[in-house]
């Protein structure tokens, strides 16, 4: 499993990698202000706070879209990794600022990948477009 070059990632947008950040500074807000009272109330913002510095930490180095020689892998998030064949490849569109990757299963059940435009910079939906679209007409 080779990449097909050093650039073969797509990684996440800036605006959704810092979204966890946001969230975890809003949760220690929210833990300032529950430290008037200590009790279980106020551990629950930490707890979320911790959580979502550690999704940020994910997400600094996560490429939503991986490209190798003979298929891509699809990670959205912490969880979830999917690994598409290029010969398994339908069609690429992108309705209502969402992008929609149609596939055929090992069981030949047609399956789609759906993605944000928002979670990919606009600089790099190019590459993704061009890529996807060429293996297609292969």
């Amino acid at each position: 499993m080779t990449k097909t070059d050093n650039d073969s990632g797509i990684e996440l947008s800036s605006k959704a990698k810092y979204k966890p950040l946001v969230f975890a500074l809003f949760m220690i807000g929210l833990c300032l202000i529950s430290l008037q009272d200590i009790s279980i109330e106020s551990v629950i913002p930490l707890v979320g706070a911790i959580l979502f510095f550690g999704l940020y930490a994910f997400n600094k180095k996560l490429k939503v879209f991986i490209f190798f020689e003979t298929h891509f892998v699809f990670q959205p998030g912490v969880i979830g990794k999917t690994t598409v064949p290029y010969s398994a490849l339908k069609s690429f569109a992108v309705e209502k600022k969402v992008i929609v990757i149609t596939y055929e299963n090992p069981d030949g059940k047609e399956k789609k990948i759906k993605c944000l435009v928002s979670q990919i910079e606009a600089k790099q939906f190019p590459l993704l477009e061009r890529t996807l679209n060429n293996k297609i007409n292969d």
